[in-house]
């Protein structure tokens, strides 16, 4: 809990329950929300597959 000076006479307290999440656990979570434009950008610079139909099809 920490407290905002609103303005000269009026404080405000704002609570901070939002638990810390460890870079490790946003990286997972952003691989995990992110796969298929990861996987289809990789394939596209490769040029090893059809990176749009691939995208398309895990979708």
């Amino acid at each position: 809990m920490s407290t905002i000076a609103v303005n000269k006479s009026r404080y405000a307290v704002k609570e901070n329950n939002a638990k810390k999440v460890s870079l490790k656990e946003r990286l997972r979570k952003y691989f995990e929300e992110n796969a298929e434009t990861i996987t289809a950008g990789l394939l596209f610079m490769s040029g090893s597959a059809s990176a749009y139909n691939l995208y398309c099809s895990m979708r």
